[in-house]
């Protein structure tokens, strides 16, 4: 009798031990708020993405040797300025030009972008030149793409658009380099 109870019991922890994964799984997926809410990407997660009609336009090409090597479509790194492009707009496309750079093998992945307003000044012709050698490409919006822009902000802000050109990683201007390229080399690889 007593050897009966002793392996009833063993089949019962043996049976609890296999069941609890499985239990345990149900659970979580049926409570993921239990799991907490870690993730690696440094910017905000824009949810639902934004598809960004200005993009669907490709950009005159500026070195025709460089999209011969990139190949398929691309990863957008864009900055956001709807007023004029001053100091600070300056050193925030120095930082995307070095992040892009910093990817390695990666670079011809990624296409950097500086999205002025309907109403900003020309960029003076230094600035269009460094832009150019950095393989920076700059678009204006039209006054009606301005108005049909869900977006828009008066402030510098730094987007990723993925390859199907919709926003999914938003930034506040002056982040540091190290967060965009973070996020940046985990959606290129």
């Amino acid at each position: 009798m007593k050897r009966l109870r002793y392996n009833m019991v063993v089949l019962f922890f043996l049976l609890l031990l296999f069941l609890a994964p499985g239990i345990a799984a149900l659970l979580f997926y049926k409570n993921p708020a239990w799991l907490g809410e870690e993730t690696t990407n440094k910017g905000h997660l824009l949810t639902p993405s934004v598809l960004f009609s200005e993009l669907q336009k490709e950009p005159p090409s500026l070195d025709k040797a460089l999209v011969k090597l990139s190949v398929g479509p691309k990863w957008k790194l864009i900055l956001w300025s709807l007023k004029d492009c001053g100091q600070s707009c300056i050193v925030e496309l120095d930082k995307l030009a070095r992040i892009r750079l910093a990817l390695g093998r990666h670079l011809f992945a990624v296409e950097p972008m500086l999205v002025l307003g309907p109403n900003t000044e020309q960029l003076p012709k230094k600035l269009m030149d460094a832009l150019k050698e950095q393989g920076i490409h700059v678009q204006r919006l039209s006054k009606n793409e301005a108005l049909l822009e869900p977006l828009l902000k008066n402030d510098l802000a730094l987007f990723i658009a993925n390859p199907d050109n919709y926003l999914v990683l938003a930034y506040d201007a002056f982040v540091k380099p190290d967060d965009v390229f973070h996020d940046i080399k985990q959606l290129v690889n």
